[in-house]
């Protein structure tokens, strides 16, 4: 506790995080995912790393070169100053509350090959510091569609962004997830992951999930489509694309801003990187990535009949209950599947394809239905959720439908248990 107090003590007064952490060891930088491996150390998860990146998640940023040295560098370009600001309670925005936009929604650009927006970026910036304007900000019109694509009435929405500029530029709404339970994500080995893809594909039954290589040939396990390896990738991702902090995995100090973003270029930057530095070092972003690595959530109680209709539905394909974890199944097999037409949303990330979705874990469903389900909110209920699952997910969808209502409804109160 001693320890632990100075540490807090350090954070407070503004002193260099690596020197004032020095005191319990320097646990966390080769764990959380730091280096090439995909398992998380007995060192990453102590309750020093833990505590200290749950200040980190907690701390608001400042713009480079104010007189909070510890803390600046936020921007040029941003939209939250905090990981709080996006992911209140640890838990999913809620997608269609009138200010997403300003807590936790965000607007990814690019096209279908991945390639990022000439003139915005990745994404769209909805705020800025001094001197730097801000990004365009869309609307968003939820619309009454058809889940599945076919005749008849609405069952569902689809989101519509709207450019104030009137423009058509290629958008997509991602919701920041809930974010207890990572851990369990991050236990699963490349083994398992990779033998879940052979194991589909053998099968031959219509579901033949790939596993998202990045371009350094690592494994994807975070995020919609899967684009990070470990959670110091993410960690390490966020910084830079919704704050504008550089690491060393993102050293760009101005963040997302693109060279025609001439202001931003040009706005100063955190004191770290105006002495040739990050503003996030590997410290920071280690043992953020251990905070969130740690949240654990209690295991869901025990429902053999909705788990054996789960398994019949062929939910279990993708959405796997026999992984090895921590505590409890992450009901994910961390591949990326095609999902239809209907959730293309014509941006491409990576090697995945805009309808390519990595399997979402189902951890915290049920209090995730009532924020919005699937990557961007529009599904308002699981029978929602589960109407859009076209493609590799079109044969489990059928078998929902053909349960009868009260199998169906018992699979339903199943899912919201977990």
């Amino acid at each position: 506790m001693i320890g632990l107090a100075m540490a807090c003590q350090a954070l407070a007064a503004g002193a260099a995080l690596t020197t004032g952490l020095a005191l319990a060891g320097d646990t966390a930088t080769a764990a959380a995912g730091a280096g090439s491996g995909h398992s998380v150390s007995a060192g990453a998860e102590t309750a020093l790393d833990a505590a200290i990146g749950e200040r980190l998640f907690r701390r608001a940023w400042v713009p480079g070169q104010s007189s909070t040295k510890a803390a600046d560098g936020l921007g040029p370009l941003f939209n939250a100053r905090s990981c709080l600001a996006c992911h209140e309670g640890l838990g999913r925005v809620a997608a269609r509350h009138p200010d997403a936009l300003d807590r936790g929604l965000a607007v990814r650009l690019g096209d279908a090959d991945g390639r990022a927006d000439p003139a915005l970026g990745r994404q769209i910036q909805l705020a800025a510091v001094a001197g730097v304007e801000p990004e365009p900000r869309p609307r968003i019109e939820w619309v009454d569609t058809r889940a599945d694509g076919s005749a008849g009435r609405p069952d569902s929405l689809r989101p519509r962004l709207v450019w104030p500029d009137g423009g058509a530029r290629a958008g997509s709404i991602r919701a920041a997830p809930a974010l207890a339970g990572l851990g369990r994500l991050a236990a699963l080995t490349d083994a398992a992951i990779l033998g879940f893809a052979e194991e589909q594909s053998r099968a031959g039954q219509g579901v033949a999930g790939r596993p998202h290589r990045t371009a350094d040939g690592r494994l994807g396990r975070f995020g919609w489509k899967a684009t990070a390896p470990t959670m110091a990738d993410q960690v390490a991702d966020a910084f830079s694309i919704d704050m504008g902090l550089s690491t060393r995995r993102h050293p760009e100090p101005w963040g997302d801003c693109t060279a025609s973003e001439t202001a931003c270029r040009l706005a100063p930057h955190g004191s770290k990187a105006s002495e040739g530095g990050v503003e996030m070092d590997d410290a920071i972003v280690a043992r953020l990535a251990a905070y969130l690595i740690s949240v654990t959530v209690p295991p869901a109680p025990a429902d053999g009949r909705g788990a054996a209709l789960f398994a019949a539905t062929g939910c279990a394909a993708c959405h796997r209950a026999d992984l090895p974890s921590p505590d409890a199944p992450a009901l994910t097999d961390l591949l990326l599947h095609d999902m239809g037409p209907g959730l293309d949303d014509g941006v491409g990330d990576g090697a995945a394809r805009p309808r390519d979705w990595r399997t979402a874990p189902l951890i915290g469903l049920g209090a995730a239905e009532a924020r919005g389900l699937l990557h961007d909110g529009r599904a308002r209920s699981i029978a929602e959720a589960v109407a859009w699952h076209g493609g590799e997910g079109a044969g489990a969808r059928a078998r929902f439908r053909a349960l009868p209502p009260a199998d169906r409804d018992r699979l339903i109160a199943f899912l919201r248990s977990l």
